[in-house]
């Protein structure tokens, strides 16, 4: 994470990971699933669904019966049937969306979010340790497998996905590693991306705001701009991606601006509030 903090109009650019959307096209590229590869596994659609439904409910079943598992989403001794209810739809969900191909870049967002709610960001807070997230890709990997002529391609598109959702997990994780426990909210327009303070620990301001950037992208689209710039690479210079705050947008720390502080490198303080603050507020 790099900060530039001269002037205060500069003080607020942020090197940020790229956004999930960006990892997954270009994944797919790489593991050569262009448009002619896609369009061939579309065709294996109505032997993948004719199974499905009984395919989810075996691997909620094997879920609920695994020590490991049933620990970490909270069902041993009993499974909630509402919550089972839930997580089946979620599940089927995806899966009907894998079948079909879908390489959209909401899908992207969906799957790293999974990866978010792995991590401990979902309703619960329980942390699916990526092991069993990546059996769980092997088990859909085996029941494709069964089914189709050629699973390459397949296998390829899961891969990617796996990796999406390891990136949104790897994010959420990294909110519980910093010098303090601070708070980050969003105000006005922007609360709708973020309904509830996220709780993280950092060390600076910069710190903060990359984590929490990394973990909304919604938020993200709403409150900064791209910022092309170069970096050196040995003896070229490449295009670089930075990131920085809208016009108008501002971030206090505990009701001050912090560009009129120390910009990024503003330290923090154990329960320290940031907010996000839109134009108009």
């Amino acid at each position: 994470m790099k900060q530039v903090s001269s002037r205060p109009e500069e003080a607020l650019v942020l090197d940020l990971p790229p956004l999930p959307e960006e990892v997954f096209a270009d994944l797919l590229a790489f593991g050569g699933l262009g448009e002619e590869e896609k369009r061939a596994m579309r065709l294996d659609a109505e032997r993948l669904l004719e199974d499905a439904a009984s395919f989810v409910a075996g691997v909620y079943d094997h879920l609920s019966r695994h020590p490991g598992t049933a620990r970490a989403l909270g069902w041993e001794g009993r499974v909630p049937e509402e919550e089972l209810y839930t997580r089946r739809a979620f599940f089927s969900a995806w899966l009907a969306r894998t079948i079909g191909v879908d390489t959209s870049a909401e899908f992207a967002r969906e799957v790293y979010r999974a990866g978010l709610w792995h991590g401990g960001l979902g309703p619960k807070g329980a942390l699916i340790p990526p092991e069993y997230v990546g059996l769980s890709f092997a088990q859909v990997g085996r029941y494709v497998a069964e089914r189709v002529r050629d699973v390459r391609p397949w296998l390829v598109y899961l891969s990617v996905q796996e990796e999406v959702m390891r990136k949104g997990f790897d994010a959420a994780l990294a909110l519980r590693e910093g010098k303090v426990a601070v708070r980050f909210q969003a105000l006005g327009l922007a609360h709708p991306a973020l309904p509830r303070p996220l709780a993280l620990r950092a060390g600076g301001v910069g710190e903060a705001l990359f984590k929490a950037f990394a973990v909304n992208p919604a938020l993200r689209d709403l409150a900064l701009e791209v910022l092309a710039a170069e970096e050196e690479v040995g003896l070229w210079l490449e295009p670089k991606t930075l990131w920085r705050l809208r016009p108008r947008w501002t971030v206090l720390l505990n009701g001050r601006d912090v560009r009129y502080l120390e910009g990024l490198a503003t330290p923090l303080r154990e329960g320290d509030l940031l907010t996000l603050l839109p134009p108009g507020r």
